[in-house]
């Protein structure tokens, strides 16, 4: 008998723990509300312009060549595939330029390993199933006191602690092999100066903190696992209302009675391509390349 396979980024995995009848909505249905998250797009063109600005460096391109090529890719991403309003282009220009130019200094100093390289490693195995965890390394270095060091870049608009329990920043260390990682924070805020916004914070694991996490993850999934099998999705109540804002299923989840649900579901979002995890290993200029011919197409 053929074993199941499950394959997970922290993205599906994050979403099923947070609800696992929110994780149904959109990655079994694949229905999504019509209006678009301002902050992933913001986070999208500023890794954007990270890849293209390292990906330049580590060929041996001038910096000032690196910098104008990074921004004019963003700039046209912006133009074709953001729903931005078209003000925020001079911020994220000048974020950029200010970040570039805050750690050309420190940047100079490491060796660059890899830029958004994708990853996909096996979690556990037993009779029955494998389980597979994916991701994408935003950049990993080598510097004069790491030999291999994954940087995660986080774009943000509100100041706030690192959180060093975070699925991704395990699961991107385990995958580099690596007990330390290097959260890479750029703050898109106006009014503050670029040491109180651009921030490297290390954070750092042994292998007790990830062997606990591995038997957290694979319980997690064997739930999930559960779920598929008795096609039944419980709701969290507790996940309704994160950081001041309402899961964007509320109002299905509020309404009286499966008709009720279903009939929100399917007049009130819209359905997209299926979840394709291998989506998730590709770089974020093929990501933006792949839309851009759907569109075309």
């Amino acid at each position: 008998m053929a074993k199941l396979n499950i394959v997970m980024d922290m993205s599906q995995y994050d979403m099923f723990l947070s609800c696992a009848y929110k994780y149904r909505n959109r990655y079994k249905l694949n229905l999504e509300g019509s209006s678009k998250n301002d902050a992933l797009e913001r986070g999208t063109l500023v890794h954007l312009a990270c890849e293209i600005y390292y990906q330049n460096i580590k060929d041996g391109i001038k910096y000032q060549d690196a910098v104008d090529a990074a921004l004019l890719k963003m700039k046209a991403a912006f133009v074709m595939e953001s729903d931005l309003d078209s003000s925020e282009a001079g911020q994220l220009t000048d974020t950029m330029e200010q970040y570039f130019d805050y750690w050309r200094v420190a940047d100079q100093q490491f060796e660059i390993l890899g830029i958004e390289e994708p990853f996909m490693y096996l979690l556990h195995e037993d009779d029955d199933m494998r389980i597979y965890l994916a991701g994408k390394i935003d950049l990993r270095v080598r510097d004069n006191k790491y030999e291999n060091l994954p940087y995660d870049h986080k774009s943000f608009s509100r100041s706030g602690p690192v959180n060093e329990l975070s699925n991704q920043f395990k699961n991107y260390a385990i995958a580099s092999g690596s007990n330390y990682l290097i959260v890479n924070k750029i703050g898109l805020q106006k009014t503050l100066k670029p040491h109180e916004k651009f921030l490297r914070v290390p954070v750092t694991y042994d292998h007790l903190i990830f062997e606990a996490w591995k038997k957290n993850v694979i319980k997690n999934i064997m739930n999930y696992i559960q779920c598929e099998a008795e096609d039944f999705w419980p709701t969290n109540e507790t996940s309704c209302n994160k950081f001041n804002r309402m899961c964007e299923y509320f109002n299905v989840c509020k309404s009286s009675g499966e008709e009720a649900k279903k009939f929100k579901l399917m007049t009130e979002f819209v359905k997209v391509p299926a979840w394709d995890v291998t989506k998730v290993l590709k770089k974020t200029s093929e990501q933006i390349e792949d839309k851009r011919e759907k569109q075309d197409g």
